[in-house]
C-alpha cells in the first residue's frame, strides 16, 4: 500500500505518459484499399519518465493494434485498443504498479485531396476513444476529436509530411473538458527497395495554459520483410521536462 502523497504523483504521472503508449506521430493521408485490410501493432511500446525531484514511472504496452479496413478508394474504417499497458511508478523508496487491458478507440478516414503530378494527399480523421480500462492504465472519460494528416512525393525516394490533431481531453479536476493540440511532421527517405529511415518531431499544448506544452522527437527505421509485411523500430526522446524522457518501439505492419 502507498500512502496518499505519492499516490497523488501517480495519477499525475500516469496520466502523462497515457498519450505517449497509444500511437506513433505522423499518420498518413492515405486510405487501405477497397477490400483490404491493415493491421498496424505496437509489438512492444516501453516508456521511461523521471522528471526533476519527481517520480519515475515506467510505462510498457504490448500489442497495441490498430485495425483498419478499406471501404472506397478514399474511405476506412478503423479500430484499435492497448490490449496490455502496465505502468510502474517509484517515488522515495515506494513503488507502485497498475496493469490491464487500456482503452478502444474507433476512427475513419477520408482521403479528401490527391494530386498525381506531386505526389500529394490530405485527410481528416475524425475519432473516439471509449475508456474501456482502469484510469491508471487508461482514459478517465471518453474522449475525442480530429486528425488532418497532409504529405507530399518530390521525388520516388523521398516524402515529407504533417499533420494537425485537435481533441477534447477530461480535465484533471474532472469537471470539464480541455482542448488538446498538436502539430507533427515528418521526413522519410527510402534507402533501399526494403529499407528505409525517417525522423520526425512533434509540439503539443492545451487550453488549460501555454506553459503545459509538450515536444518530442524521434527517428527510426523500416525493414520490409515480404510486399505485405513491414518492420518497424523507432526512439523518441522528449525536448522539455512534461514530455516523457525516452521511448522505444518496435512494430509490425501487416496488410492483407
Amino acid at each position: 500500500m502507498i500512502p496518499r502523497f505519492p499516490r497523488i504523483f501517480i495519477l499525475v504521472a500516469c496520466g502523462a505518459l497515457a498519450g505517449a503508449l497509444r500511437a506513433q506521430f505522423a499518420e498518413t493521408p492515405i486510405t487501405v484499399e477497397p477490400g483490404r485490410f491493415l493491421a498496424e501493432i505496437d509489438g512492444i511500446r516501453f516508456a521511461v519518465d523521471q522528471p526533476d525531484n519527481g517520480p519515475k514511472v515506467t510505462a510498457l504496452a504490448v500489442a497495441s493494434t490498430l485495425l483498419t479496413a478499406g471501404l472506397t478508394p478514399r474511405v476506412d474504417i478503423q479500430v484499435g485498443a492497448d490490449f496490455y499497458v502496465r505502468r510502474t511508478i517509484e517515488l522515495k523508496g515506494f513503488s507502485d504498479a497498475r496493469s490491464g487491458v487500456g482503452d478502444v478507440f474507433f476512427r475513419t478516414k477520408w482521403n479528401f485531396w490527391r494530386d498525381a503530378s506531386t505526389g500529394g494527399a490530405a485527410a481528416v480523421i475524425p475519432y473516439v476513444i471509449v475508456p474501456t480500462a482502469n484510469s491508471l492504465v487508461g482514459g478517465k472519460a471518453l474522449r475525442g476529436g480530429v486528425i488532418v494528416p497532409w504529405e507530399i512525393k518530390p521525388s520516388e525516394s523521398f516524402t515529407a509530411g504533417a499533420n494537425f490533431a485537435w481533441d477534447l481531453v477530461r480535465n484533471d479536476a474532472d469537471d470539464g473538458y480541455d482542448s488538446h493540440f498538436v502539430l507533427n511532421s515528418i521526413a522519410h527517405q527510402q534507402i533501399t527497395r526494403s529499407f528505409s529511415l525517417y525522423a520526425e518531431a512533434s509540439l503539443s499544448a492545451t487550453s488549460a495554459g501555454l506553459s503545459l506544452w509538450e515536444g518530442r522527437a524521434g527517428a527510426g527505421a523500416l525493414l520490409r520483410i515480404t510486399r505485405h509485411l513491414q518492420l518497424d523500430y523507432e526512439i523518441v526522446r522528449g525536448l522539455n521536462r512534461r514530455a516523457t524522457d525516452w521511448e522505444h518501439v518496435f512494430r509490425v505492419n501487416w496488410g492483407w
